[in-house]
């Protein structure tokens, strides 16, 4: 591959096709050599025409959002992108309860950065009023699609309360909640430990009535004397 496309420009095309699920990567790539010319590299990636990209996809697909068109093209352009690789998980004692296990889509690192439906991997966190910490690594069956996927992808949330993710459509958000499994959508990309953070604070606080459930209080109550 080498010869015609960087590594580094491989690794950005290969995660901004995670953003265009109903686009192969081969297509993707085969436009942006013929577009570009080879060999393919990183430079000429982030001088990539905004216009042109649009053009491209909407000549292999008109499915994508302008959405997640727009986040292809950023990371395409993105000079920061530079792993794809799963984080590592540290051997710890369970959190304290109460507690969440939280369910995150992600392509990179420790990151809320996958869309439902095309995602590299699950992360799976504790969480509780005073701290978050990453407890397991359910890598998704990337050949799988259709139906199959579907049900995949809630064998890869079982046991989980919550879900972070970039996105989820509306039939897949339903089969999700019927598994009793709240979904999260952020809106852009997001390190898991801001996301973590932020609902351990919430833990912490008064939290709403269908957290406290989630949690097993029966009532709204301050938890901040959990300890981690």
């Amino acid at each position: 591959m080498s010869r015609f496309i960087s590594d580094e420009a491989a690794l950005r095309v290969a995660l901004a096709s995670r953003s265009l699920p109903d686009i192969e990567l081969i297509s993707l790539l085969g436009l942006l050599v013929q577009h570009l010319g080879e060999p393919l590299t990183e430079d000429k990636l982030a001088g990539l025409s905004p216009k042109a990209f649009r053009l491209m996809i909407s000549s292999l697909s008109n499915t994508p959002t302008r959405k997640d068109v727009n986040e292809a093209l950023a990371i395409l352009m993105d000079s920061e992108v530079v792993s794809v690789d799963a984080p590592e998980i540290i051997d710890v004692p369970p959190l304290p309860s109460p507690k969440l296990t939280v369910a995150v889509t992600s392509n990179q690192g420790e990151m809320v950065n996958g869309h439902y439906g095309s995602c590299l991997r699950v992360l799976v966190y504790e969480v509780n009023a005073s701290t978050h910490q990453l407890v397991d690594i359910r890598q998704v069956a990337s050949h799988l699609s259709g139906e199959a996927r579907a049900e995949h992808m809630l064998t890869l949330l079982k046991g989980c309360q919550m879900l972070f993710t970039l996105s989820i459509g509306g039939p897949a958000a339903a089969r999700v909640t019927r598994a009793n499994i709240h979904p999260v959508k952020k809106s852009v990309p997001e390190e898991a430990a801001v996301a973590m953070q932020s609902l351990s604070s919430v833990i912490a606080g008064n939290p709403p009535p269908w957290i406290a459930k989630l949690l097993g209080v029966a009532t709204p109550m301050t938890l901040s004397a959990v300890e981690a």
